[in-house]
């Protein structure tokens, strides 16, 4: 049956609470103001609102939004005078806000300032708003109050914006179905951790496996983007671990969808992530190694018509014939090019000065340098990585050629060369991370396997 039953309702109280503070996350603010409404299911049993102290001045615009005042806070208690009364409201109640983890998670550090652990059953407003009346552009305090046709009579402050959130608590009860607000309350839940703008099918449909997974904000931008053996758990994480700085704060606000993508095994799954992060570099992922400047070795024909090899230090790979760490490396290459073909340095940019020598003929050097740097590159290992796929009945495979990742593919077969795997590849591309990350999965001790192969004959 769908709706609230009125006789489930009568057995639950709950504290709709409101708060003003001094800044927008717990860790280093206080509460200013709390406001109150005990409903019953059937009516307002009690309304308590009170100023605080919070032992700082208010900022300039915390008092253009609230009207709230440091001098009118002179002779307010302190939180901690207040604990108890507040303690016995809190009994037996579910504690209800909109956006619920904010005002949670001020509260919550206030008693534990004073040595006293509070964590009760909770219920989002912001969220029931969603599941009772779908498809509407936002579901702020404001924005509801404006469908809804609700008076908040004294905006942005706590006892007054409690009340219009009793009110959207008690228009929206009759519109879920019970089981829907059991799991709502349910204390520790997952679901009540969630950002208040983010449905909880989304949620509810991630995976329990491996792969990558997108945090988005309003506009579809990637807020964050990692890898996971178990999409479903880490995510959830995101929004249960430190809830109270001021980091977790701004993700909870910000982010509106999560995405996914299954990669069958941990070596996909850091190797997407990986190429997804450097395309994207979403402002989140604050851990991932900046661009990096990388020396590369170039080709190009100068006016008389030579083909010559020149390196330096850019953060774009695209044309490089190698790459390498530093230049000192990309130095090193090109004299042990030059020493084992009998290559002319000058022609390498390896000497900035004229010997006096006669230059090779132009049609033979380039003919040697081509040789060299095709017999050089060759020596570069070309490997597949096989290891769990998406599915029992499936491989995950990665392609290694001549040293540089070409991407993955899911198959059904086991392969033991890389053509096989042309027309279901997934490009990646190399990155200074890449080597490292193959070399943790190349022994079989992790479950995968290395299949060595000279060349693809698709090149």
């Amino acid at each position: 049956m769908f709706g609230m039953d009125v006789r489930i309702c009568a057995k639950m109280r709950f504290a709709v609470t409101d708060i003003e503070t001094t800044g927008s996350q717990a860790s280093g603010n206080s509460i200013i103001e709390i406001g109150i409404v005990v409903y019953d299911g059937q009516t307002i049993v009690e309304e308590f609102s009170t100023l605080l102290d919070p032992g700082i001045r208010i900022p300039l615009y915390i008092t253009g939004l609230t009207g709230i005042t440091n001098d009118m806070l002179e002779g307010a208690p302190t939180f901690h005078q207040i604990a108890d009364r507040l303690e016995e409201i809190f009994e037996g109640t579910i504690f209800v806000a909109h956006n619920v983890n904010f005002d949670h998670s001020f509260i919550r550090a206030e008693f534990a300032a004073i040595g006293r652990n509070w964590n009760p059953p909770r219920l989002c407003t912001m969220r029931m708003a969603r599941r009772a009346f779908p498809g509407q552009k936002s579901y702020g305090l404001n924005a509801i109050c404006s469908w809804l046709g609700l008076t908040n009579e004294n905006a942005h402050r706590a006892l007054s914006d409690a009340r219009v959130a009793t009110e959207i608590l008690k228009r929206s009860l009759p519109l879920l179905d019970a089981s829907d607000l059991k799991k709502m309350v349910a204390k520790h839940s997952g679901v009540v951790f969630l950002p208040p703008n983010l449905p909880e099918e989304t949620f509810h449909r991630l995976p329990e496996a491996p792969g990558v997974y997108y945090l988005y904000n309003e506009k579809g931008k990637p807020l964050y983007i990692g890898k996971a053996n178990n999409v479903k758990k880490r995510v959830k994480q995101h929004f249960t671990t430190h809830a109270e700085s001021a980091r977790a704060q701004s993700f909870m606000r910000d982010v509106r969808d999560v995405g996914f993508e299954l990669a069958g095994n941990e070596l996909i799954a850091l190797l997407l992530e990986d190429a997804e992060i450097r395309k994207h570099w979403p402002p989140h992922n604050s851990a991932q190694k900046r661009l990096t400047r990388r020396a590369h070795v170039i080709r190009y024909v100068d006016q008389k018509g030579y083909v010559r090899l020149a390196c330096g230090a850019s953060m774009k790979t695209s044309g490089a014939v190698k790459s390498f760490a530093s230049l000192a490396e990309a130095n090193r290459w090109l004299y042990a090019l030059a020493a084992e073909f009998d290559i002319d340095q000058r022609l390498l940019g390896l000497s900035m000065f004229d010997t006096g020598a006669q230059p090779p003929d132009a049609e033979v050097h380039n003919e040697a340098l081509e040789h060299a740097i095709s017999v050089v590159l060759s020596r570069d290992p070309s490997f597949i990585i096989a290891g769990p796929g998406r599915a029992s009945d499936e491989y995950g495979y990665v392609w290694v050629e001549k040293g540089l990742l070409q991407g993955y593919a899911f198959l059904e077969d086991e392969i033991t060369t890389a053509d096989a795997m042309l027309f279901h590849l997934k490009p990646l591309p190399h990155s200074e991370n890449t080597n490292s990350i193959l070399d943790a999965f190349s022994s079989s001790r992790w479950g995968f396997k290395r299949i060595d192969f000279i060349q693809s004959s698709v090149l």
